[in-house]
């Protein structure tokens, strides 16, 4: 089953359109409906024939149809609707001044800007083979089928007998008769005429104006949800941006107090490093008490980023300068003490760090 025929009974559900026929008994409607309107003629207006483009390239068939038409038809004007099989055209042609699409008083009123004019015989049912006859509107048609093609076509006002069907077939070289079961006493109309297999350009060409439509539209909402996706964007931004404002307008005076606590603890923790260094009268008076000998007296004394050189003189006893290291690394504050001679006997040289 192919994809058109699956997607029948879904076409039929959405077939709303009226089907007019128009005969030389007048117009009516037909009972059944389509997808668009068509203004269906009457086979008893129409003349048919079924010709061979198989030698002409497939692009250029439907402009060398076009040329033919006029030659085949003895009206001045002529309208004329092809269905294609394969290589071969069944086309069906009127006097168009005759067949004109016009209002009409139905209860449902046709949609003549989208009506489509085709045969009546393109909505009979379509065979593979051999010889039927085919009640119309008006009249009967004779057909000969050959590998699904109808090649010719006659039409009776009345139903022809066995000796006018022999007769008509064998003007055609049809050497066959009237099968039993081949007579169709009522027309059975579908909702949609015969279709030519089309190619991908043909199909383009025929559905031109509503894939241009669909790509306007497309192209459209594209735009349109660029734009919003814009708008949408800008408006988050703007949205952020207040938020931004008005969180920084409440934390601003929150930030200003903590970088000003920040300045002041920088600033204590600088006045604290300095408090923290011992001064010189204490240092001096830690060094004087640790001494061991009450008459050393100080000769020199240099005190400075904690590192202290001090000369000691001592001229009433001899300076034992073992005693004076231990006694000054005794106090916990000094550290790294270093005893040398300098000139002088009475004289020692004391250096020493002051840890802070």
């Amino acid at each position: 089953m192919t994809l058109r025929e699956r997607l029948a009974p879904l076409r039929q559900r959405f077939s709303h359109q009226p089907n007019v026929i128009q005969t030389r008994a007048g117009v009516e409607r037909l009972p059944v409906q389509s997808l668009r309107p068509h203004w269906v003629v009457g086979r008893d207006l129409c003349m048919f024939r079924c010709e061979e483009f198989a030698n002409v390239p497939r692009n250029r068939r439907r402009a060398a149809l076009a040329l033919k038409v006029p030659v085949w038809s003895p009206f001045e004007r002529t309208g004329w609707h092809c269905v294609w099989s394969g290589g071969l055209a069944m086309v069906w042609f009127w006097d168009d001044a005759v067949v004109r699409p016009r209002a009409e008083p139905f209860a449902t009123p046709i949609d003549l800007a989208r009506a489509q004019i085709c045969p009546e015989t393109a909505l009979l049912p379509r065979r593979e083979s051999g010889v039927s006859l085919q009640r119309c509107a008006r009249g009967w048609e004779l057909q000969h089928w050959r590998e699904g093609a109808l090649r010719h076509s006659v039409w009776y006002p009345e139903r022809p007998d066995a000796t006018e069907v022999s007769a008509a077939l064998a003007r055609h070289g049809i050497a066959a008769t009237l099968p039993e079961g081949a007579v169709q006493a009522a027309p059975s109309y579908a909702a949609q005429p015969w279709e030519s297999p089309q190619t991908p350009a043909e199909w383009l060409i025929a559905n031109e104006r509503p894939l241009a439509v669909a790509a306007v539209l497309a192209i459209a909402l594209a735009a349109v949800w660029q734009e919003t996706r814009f708008w949408k964007l800008t408006h988050m931004q703007a949205a952020a941006a207040e938020t931004f404002a008005a969180v920084e307008a409440e934390l601003g005076p929150i930030a200003r107090t903590r970088a000003e606590a920040v300045r002041l603890r920088r600033r204590n923790d600088a006045v604290a490093g300095i408090l923290n260094v011992p001064s010189q009268a204490y240092v001096m008076g830690l060094v004087d008490a640790a001494i061991p000998s009450e008459s050393t007296r100080f000769f020199e004394w240099r005190y400075q980023q904690g590192e202290l050189t001090v000369i000691v003189e001592d001229t009433q006893q001899n300076l034992d300068t073992v005693a004076y290291v231990r006694a000054l690394e005794a106090e916990p504050l000094f550290e790294q003490v270093r005893v040398g001679r300098t000139q002088g006997e009475d004289r020692v040289r004391i250096t020493l760090r002051v840890r802070v």
